[in-house]
């Protein structure tokens, strides 16, 4: 099949409609620029045809008797077209010219043998022709005189170099003013539609800078009652009915979490005084000790979802002290220790002697390297390694998670720290978390006046970061 052009949807709108506004502009003036031409020229030879109807009507037959005679007749009925350009002769029936006046193309036949015989006929002849050495345009009425074997034909003729150089002269004027009117009205469609658009314009900013964090925000609605402004205010209804979604969504959860610690507590309680029995059997040990991990698990869930709900009311309290970097990453490091040596991954940590200090929460800020360190080693995944860094520089401190495991793609990278974004999607038993850890990591970092970011290459490792001012 061939292919089929392409059509420049990519073009912006203001692109597109001066390309149709100038395009039909151009048709308009390109058939009003044949027209014209066409309608000047009928309307000056109609005019020349009146004339020529006038001075024949006025050639006297007697005056055709000498050469004199029919030359002044013939001055005085065709004296209304251009001097010099007039042309009268009587053909006789074997075609010879009896008498002649005016442009020297009448001392010829201005009439071809055919032309002259239907004339004899009876019929009166108008047309446009080109006659003598020079093939000059003239145009020719041909007329019967006369009866019996002495009947003649009257030709009277007008040329048409005024027709045609008028003619010409509006299409050079035309071939001029066209080009210029599409160029001006390109420019004034651009300058249209730029102005009619950028109300749109706004609304696409506005609207492109909204986030979740942002729903309270409403894209600008112009004063006007048009096509925008309906657009504008479908667009305001819709950010209100998210927001309102998102506000209950964040309250269910808030609600929800805060319910669930309580039975989680009392079945952790339960499964840990059950564990105490001497008399309980292997099977029955094994079950209880599986249930109390899936009850942490679930109590770390239900920890990070309420965590969340309180960041997003603004409730998250902060207890600042000064705090060393060196020795919250040595404490996760070691609270970490078993997951780590089960997984066969292990921990090291440097720089705890460059004297890191911030001002931060102490048990927030060791929920966050928490969430990074363990991270690391659920996916390095054995033979690999995890290595914490303690750094200061630049008036920033912080630490560095790194690790040996398969890396990040990079159509990830940049929303690894948004929530539920996990970067396996199996959520196994091994590595399965709730894609919520990151996520928290960032807004409590965030929340100290920190920041956080994620570099890695695939196939060779991650490593994380989190800084802080200097104290």
């Amino acid at each position: 099949m061939p292919s089929r052009l392409p059509y420049p949807r990519s073009l912006p709108i203001r692109a597109r409609l001066t390309a149709w506004y100038v395009g039909l502009l151009a048709t308009i003036l390109t058939a009003v620029g044949v027209f014209l031409p066409l309608r000047l020229s009928r309307d000056l030879v109609a005019g020349i045809d009146r004339t020529l109807d006038a001075g024949a009507a006025q050639i006297s037959p007697a005056n055709q008797e000498t050469e004199v005679g029919f030359q002044d007749a013939s001055d005085a009925s065709l004296a209304g077209l251009t001097g010099g350009e007039t042309a009268a002769q009587t053909i006789s029936v074997t075609g010879t010219v009896v008498l002649h006046s005016g442009d020297p193309a009448s001392q010829s036949a201005m009439l071809p043998p055919a032309s002259v015989a239907r004339v004899l006929a009876g019929a009166h002849l108008r047309t446009s022709l080109r006659v003598g050495t020079d093939h000059e345009a003239f145009r020719v009425l041909a007329l019967p005189l006369g009866a019996g074997p002495g009947r003649q034909v009257l030709v009277v003729a007008s040329s048409l170099d005024e027709v045609d150089q008028s003619v010409h002269r509006l299409r050079v004027l035309l071939l001029a003013v066209v080009p210029a009117a599409l160029l001006a009205a390109a420019g004034g469609g651009w300058w249209l539609a730029r102005k009619a658009l950028r109300p749109v314009a706004e609304i696409t900013r506005q609207a492109g800078a909204i986030g979740v964090e942002q729903l309270h925000e409403r894209v600008p609605a112009p004063s006007t009652t048009d096509e925008v402004a309906g657009l504008a205010t479908t667009i305001n209804a819709m950010l209100e009915r998210i927001e309102h979604g998102v506000r209950e969504k964040r309250r269910f959860l808030a609600d929800a979490s805060h319910e669930l610690r309580t039975p989680l507590a009392v079945m952790r309680s339960e499964i840990e005084v059950s564990l105490r029995s001497d008399d309980l059997e292997p099977a029955a040990r094994d079950v209880l000790v599986s249930n109390a991990e899936e009850v942490e698990r679930m109590s770390r869930i239900v920890d990070d979802l309420l965590t969340l709900a309180r960041i997003d009311e603004g409730r998250l309290e902060l207890a600042r002290s000064r705090v060393d970097l060196g020795a919250v990453a040595a404490d996760v490091a070691a609270s970490l220790r078993p997951l780590a040596e089960a997984q066969g991954v292990p921990v090291t940590v440097s720089g705890g002697e460059v004297g890191a200090q911030v001002d931060a929460d102490p048990e927030h800020l060791r929920r966050a390297v928490r969430n990074l360190v363990e991270n690391a080693v659920k996916y390095t995944g054995g033979g690999g390694k995890v290595g914490v860094e303690v750094w200061r520089r630049n008036g920033e401190a912080g630490l560095t998670v790194t690790d040996t495991g398969p890396g990040i793609p990079e159509a990830l990278l940049e929303r690894i720290f948004d929530r539920f974004v996990r970067v396996d999607t199996a959520r196994s038993r091994s590595t399965g978390g709730s894609g919520l850890g990151l996520s928290i990591t960032r807004e409590i970092v965030e929340a100290h006046g920190g920041r956080v970011w994620a570099e890695s290459t695939p196939g060779e490792g991650s490593a994380f970061s989190m800084g802080f001012p200097l104290v």
